[in-house]
């Protein structure tokens, strides 16, 4: 076996069993780095550590894996912990592929706002065109901050400026009427 795996090993097994959660996320860090896909299940089973830190840099070690990370990330977005799903969101966003608009849309109407904040960001980095009309449902959400991702989110992919100009006239938020300005070009 060659040092690189022995090393790969030992971070794996940091991973999942050392006490301070420092550890675990300079672990996740440094597994993400090594791009290998082999490393894509023990960073899933990071995403539900108890550590904020940990969770955040594992979904930031699985995007930095990439494509081959997808197939097992899109499962999660229907995990009962919404953690996992924003987690998963997340790092579907961070990797770009494209595979996931389906799954991410369906994150839109989630009922946990956080997870629906951050598939609107996931697609608003992917930038898919399929992804428009859905996201200008959650103009209307009552969560003003995934509000705010869909208008920035459909500035990214354009095409839906009658969406966002209807937002604006009713929109009580005025952090959400800035990005919907944003995302007109009225910055």
């Amino acid at each position: 076996m060659n040092q690189e795996k022995i090393g790969e090993e030992a971070l794996t097994l940091a991973l999942g069993g050392a006490e301070d959660a420092r550890i675990r996320r300079m672990s996740s860090l440094l597994l993400g780095g090594t791009g290998d896909a082999a490393a894509t299940g023990p960073l899933l089973a990071a995403l539900r550590d108890p550590a904020m830190a940990v969770r955040a840099e594992a979904a930031r070690a699985l995007a930095a894996i990439g494509s081959p990370a997808v197939t097992a990330l899109i499962p999660v977005l229907r995990d009962p912990d919404w953690r996992l799903r924003y987690r998963a969101a997340e790092a579907l966003g961070l990797i770009g592929d494209r595979r996931a608009v389906g799954a991410l849309v369906r994150a839109l109407s989630d009922e946990k706002d956080h997870v629906r904040y951050m598939g609107a960001r996931a697609l608003g980095l992917i930038a898919d065109p399929a992804a428009g009309d859905a996201l200008a449902r959650v103009l209307g959400d009552a969560n003003p901050p995934a509000r705010k991702a869909a208008a920035w989110a459909l500035g990214e992919i354009g095409g839906h400026e009658a969406a966002l100009r209807a937002a604006l006239e009713g929109e009580p938020s005025g952090a959400v009427r800035r990005a919907i300005r944003d995302a007109l070009g009225q910055g």
